[in-house]
C-alpha cells in the first residue's frame, strides 16, 4: 500500500476532550494537510468530534457509539463500521481507546480484505493481564503506537510482545500556527506585568495532579533570591479551586506576587502562553502526551517540568529546559531561579526548545513517523496473509 492509496480511519471514543482526544483528532488533521484522507469516527455529540468537525473542520463518521456498554448497540456499532469501512474504502483502522481497539479487531476479524489494525497507546495505565486482552493485544492487533517510552515499557512489562510491532510517537501540534510571538503578549500589559519582570506561570486545570502546590512552595523559594520573578497560575476548577491556592499563596507570604487567571475560551491561547517568558509543568502524575510542554516549545519558551512520564522525553535537560522529581518543590526553584536571573539562557533555551518543537514534535514530523509506521502495519499484514 502506498501513501496514495492510504485512506485511514481514527477512531476517537473519548467521552471529554483530554490529550488522548487531542492526538486522535490532531493526527488526523495532520494526516489530511499532508494529502493522506482520513476520517474521525466517534459519538455524534462527543467533544472530541464535536472539536473535529468545529474547530479543525474534519470529514467524521458518527454513525458509531462505542462507549455505550449496552449489548444491543454492540451489533449495530460493528455494522455500521463495516459498511461505512467498505462504502468509504478505509484502508488502515488507527484506534485510540481501548473501545475503539476492540471493535476495531472484531472489524479486522470480519473483513472481507485485508485491513490493519493499528492501536495507539495514550493510557497511563498498564493493560490488564487476562487471557482474551492478551488475544487481542498479541493476534487482533498488527502494530502499536505508543505516546511515550514509558507506555510501551509499561506495556511490554505485562506481556513481552510489542518489541518490533511497535514504535513511539510523540502528540505533536501545528508550528505554523504555534510559532514564536514577534511582539511582546498583549496579556502581559494588561496583567501589569512590568518590563523588567520574568513572568513564570503554569498553564493547567487546577487539579491534585497538576500539583500547583508544589509550585507555589518553589515559588516562594525563587522569590528569596529573584525577586524580579511574577507568577502566573491558568486554569479552571477541578477539584483544586482557586481560592484554596490563594490561600495558600497567602501562607507562603507570596500573594502579590502570584496572578490567578481564570480560563477564558475568547482569550488566544498563544496570546497567553507568548505572555510567559518560563513555562512550568508541575505535574505528579498523568503527562503521558502533555501538550502544554510542546506548546511552550514551539512559541519558544524555556521548559521547567517534572519527571513524570513523557516530561522527560519531551524537555531535555539543560537545553530546552531543566527538568526535576516531581513533588521536589526545592530542585523547580532552583531551576526556576536559573531562568529568571539569566536572559541570555532563557533565550538560548528557548530557541533550542523552538528548534525541537519543529523537528520533533511538528505536524510533518507526526506525518513521517505514522506513515512508517502505518507501512510496517500494512507489511505485517502482507506478511501474514502470504503466511496464511
Amino acid at each position: 500500500m502506498t501513501a496514495s492509496e492510504l485512506k485511514t480511519l481514527q477512531l476517537v471514543s473519548v467521552r471529554w476532550w483530554n490529550a488522548s482526544a487531542y492526538y486522535g483528532i490532531s493526527l488526523c488533521d495532520a494526516l489530511n494537510r499532508a494529502g493522506i484522507p482520513s476520517i474521525a469516527g466517534g459519538r455524534i455529540d462527543s467533544p472530541p468530534l464535536r472539536k473535529a468537525r468545529e474547530v479543525f473542520s474534519l470529514p467524521t463518521f458518527t454513525e458509531i457509539n462505542l462507549e455505550s456498554l449496552k449489548p444491543q448497540l454492540a451489533l449495530r456499532n460493528l455494522r455500521a463500521l463495516r459498511r461505512y469501512v467498505r462504502e468509504a474504502r478505509i484502508t488502515l483502522i488507527n484506534a485510540h481507546r481501548p473501545e475503539d481497539h476492540s471493535f476495531g479487531a472484531l472489524l479486522r476479524q470480519f473483513s472481507s480484505t485485508p485491513l490493519p489494525l493499528v492501536r495507539t497507546v495514550s493510557d497511563v495505565r498498564s493493560p490488564r493481564d487476562h487471557r482474551l486482552n492478551r488475544l487481542l493485544h498479541d493476534r487482533g492487533t498488527d502494530f502499536y503506537i505508543f505516546s511515550c517510552k514509558v507506555s510501551y515499557e509499561r506495556y511490554q512489562a505485562v506481556w513481552p510482545i510489542f518489541e518490533g510491532r511497535s514504535a513511539v510517537i510523540y502528540s505533536a501540534l501545528n508550528t505554523d500556527f504555534y510559532h514564536p510571538l514577534q511582539e511582546p503578549s498583549p496579556l502581559r500589559l494588561k496583567l501589569g506585568i512590568k518590563p523588567e519582570e520574568v513572568l513564570v506561570g503554569v498553564i493547567a486545570r487546577l487539579d491534585p495532579v497538576k500539583d500547583h502546590a508544589s509550585f507555589l512552595r518553589a515559588a516562594a523559594q525563587a522569590l528569596e533570591t529573584a525577586p524580579r520573578a511574577r507568577f502566573l497560575i491558568s486554569g479552571e476548577d477541578c477539584n483544586v479551586t482557586r481560592e484554596e491556592l490563594q490561600v495558600l499563596a497567602g501562607e507562603l507570604g507570596i500573594l502579590e506576587r502570584v496572578i490567578f487567571l481564570d480560563r477564558d475560551d475568547g482569550l488566544d491561547h498563544r496570546e497567553l502562553i507568548g505572555a510567559l517568558d518560563v513555562g512550568v509543568v508541575s505535574s505528579n502524575g498523568s503527562e503521558v502526551i502533555c501538550r502544554i510542554a510542546v506548546e511552550y516549545m514551539a512559541l519558544g519558551i524555556p521548559v521547567v517540568s517534572t519527571d513524570i512520564n513523557v516530561l522527560p522525553e519531551i524537555v531535555e535537560h539543560g537545553r530546552s529546559g531543566f527538568v526535576g522529581g516531581a513533588g521536589d518543590h526545592q530542585a523547580m526553584a532552583r531551576h526556576i531561579t536559573t531562568l529568571v536571573n539569566n536572559a541570555e539562557l532563557r533565550k538560548k533555551m528557548g530557541q533550542t526548545a523552538r528548534r525541537d518543537a519543529e523537528a520533533r514534535f511538528s505536524y510533518p514530523a507526526l506525518v513521517a513517523q505514522t506513515l512508517e509506521a502505518y507501512r510496517r502495519a500494512e507489511e505485517i499484514v502482507r506478511k501474514g496473509r502470504v503466511k496464511g
